[in-house]
């Protein structure tokens, strides 16, 4: 797959579904896993060559049922401490790892100053909710605890994730905040689904339903497969938009695509959080896909960057430097 990019933010998403029909690229809810995992590794191809950082360091952290893979970007030296933002790769829960984000996280690791690690967590349907819920909370914890070996201030943590990612980012939050655990000055959600996707009530589930390429069906899909259970799909770590209250968790910066069936949902987040007393901001890309934090050479990528630089540069360290993070009883059991 090979995009350039169009002249104009609203030609964004035209020019992306025109490229991905001319070679052949087929709808996401057609593909069985294996070709979707294959599907989601092509995007790879469109996202240009990789942006320099000063460091990447591969490693591990332990998870509920083994090791979980983390890339580790670190820029280049700045003046002062730098966060530690933990980031979550999308997919639909069920394809995608650490690759797929490659290149959007060095360029937010140089633009933000940050060092960003990026976590892997265990895919459906073989391993369905909670596990990857479970994996996102785990590398939350063990990653706050590693933030100095990392190069980064242990009381400036910062989780994000984009697409079935931020869903487990928002959980770890939730997560974090019910058992005592790690203390995000900020999560950064970039097009969260965060209901249910059958029946679901939101406008944009209905206006973008079909044509632009993440539609209403795969939706359904990919939470069929994450969560088959109906009951279980209604777990505020599984659905952290039906949570009943949202008091204490950390501020948010909320970046929504207008052409994407889960933008109506993901802003409603952002006021409920509002509405008891969490800080929160929502961005909308005009023109843009679901997919378009994957595609680093677009103007909405590019937008979404700044709000990002803008959103960690306003959010200071939750505790002072050395401060000892909290433990996370059980994060790796």
């Amino acid at each position: 797959m090979t995009t350039h990019p169009p002249p104009h933010p609203q030609s964004d998403a035209q020019f992306i579904l025109n490229a991905l029909r001319e070679q052949g690229f087929p709808s996401l809810e057609s593909a069985d896993v294996p070709e979707l995992r294959l599907l989601v590794g092509r995007l790879r191809q469109a996202q240009g060559d990789p942006e320099p950082v000063a460091r990447v360091l591969a490693t591990f952290v332990p998870g509920p049922a083994g090791l979980l893979p983390v890339r580790v970007y670190q820029p280049g030296p700045r003046p002062g401490p730098r966060p530690l933002l933990v980031f979550f790769h999308g997919g639909g829960w069920a394809a995608g790892d650490v690759d797929l984000v490659d290149r959007s996280l060095r360029r937010l690791a140089n633009a933000t100053g940050a060092v960003i690690a990026s976590a892997g967590y265990r895919l459906a349907p073989e391993t369905q909710f909670p596990g990857p819920a479970q994996d996102a909370y785990a590398a939350l914890c063990a990653l706050a605890a590693r933030a100095a070996e990392l190069g980064a201030d242990p009381g400036h943590l910062i989780v994000a994730g984009e697409s079935a990612g931020a869903n487990l980012a928002a959980a770890a939050c939730r997560r974090a905040l019910r058992e005592g655990g790690p203390r995000p000055a900020l999560q950064i959600l970039i097009c969260p689904p965060l209901a249910p996707a059958r029946d679901n009530p939101f406008p944009s589930y209905r206006e973008k339903a079909d044509g632009y390429l993440n539609t209403r069906a795969a939706m359904e899909r990919f939470w069929d497969l994450y969560v088959p259970d109906p009951d279980a799909a209604r777990d505020p770590l599984a659905a952290p938009l039906l949570a009943d209250d949202f008091a204490g968790l950390p501020p948010a910066l909320v970046l929504t695509a207008e052409h994407d069936p889960l933008r109506d949902e993901a802003e409603e987040y952002a006021r409920l959080l509002e509405r008891d007393g969490v800080p929160a901001v929502v961005r909308r890309m005009p023109g843009a896909l679901h997919i378009f934090f994957l595609l680093p050479h677009l103007t909405a990528f590019r937008t979404a960057l700044r709000h990002i630089e803008r959103s960690v540069r306003d959010h200071p360290p939750t505790a002072p430097p050395g401060h000892p993070r909290p433990r996370c009883r059980g994060a790796a059991s």
